[in-house]
């Protein structure tokens, strides 16, 4: 960013240093100009300045004038030649707030009598209490840690160390 920053003064200061000198230069398009496949050899004047000053007081009154084509005048009654009756009509809605009676059930709670047929029961002696064995086994908790024992074979790798000979130097 500081280098687009620098190369941008840089341009900017030759480019006034190449207006203010009064040495005609060769620009960029001047060298070389052969006019590749172009017909055209007409030269422009790119070098022309005309510099105008004025001395203008800020702020300074502006006349504006407005043309209006037809003069406005008041609204006044025009005679129709042609004399039709026209009828107008203006539907609108009114809202006429009107109370009606309705009539609302409101049941009163009162005892329903239904027949429900009812088979007679029969009761039996049972001698109470009545012993009853059902077989459940009880949880036994051990407190000491039981270990058993059993043979796993396991394969055991012994890795044999190699000395290096290192030249004698060792």
């Amino acid at each position: 960013m500081k280098a687009f920053i620098v190369l941008s003064m840089a341009v900017a200061i030759a480019s006034c240093a190449a207006v203010d000198s009064k040495k005609e230069k060769r620009g960029l398009w001047e060298v070389n100009d052969y006019h590749h496949g172009f017909d055209d050899h007409h030269v422009v004047d790119v070098h022309h300045k005309e510099i105008i000053t004025k001395n203008v007081h800020v702020p300074y009154p502006v006349e504006v004038e407005k043309h209006v084509p037809y003069p406005v005048n008041v609204p006044y009654p025009v005679e129709v030649v042609k004399k039709v009756p026209v009828v107008v009509e203006k539907n609108v809605p009114v809202y006429v707030e009107k109370k009606v009676a309705v009539h609302v059930d409101r049941p009163v709670p009162y005892p329903v009598e239904v027949k429900v047929p009812v088979v007679h029961k029969e009761y039996v002696e049972v001698p109470k209490p009545y012993a009853v064995h059902v077989e459940k086994p009880v949880p036994v908790y051990v407190k000491k840690p039981v270990y058993i024992e059993k043979h796993v074979p396991v394969t055991v790798h012994i890795k044999e160390v190699h000395q290096k000979k290192h030249w004698g130097l060792f």
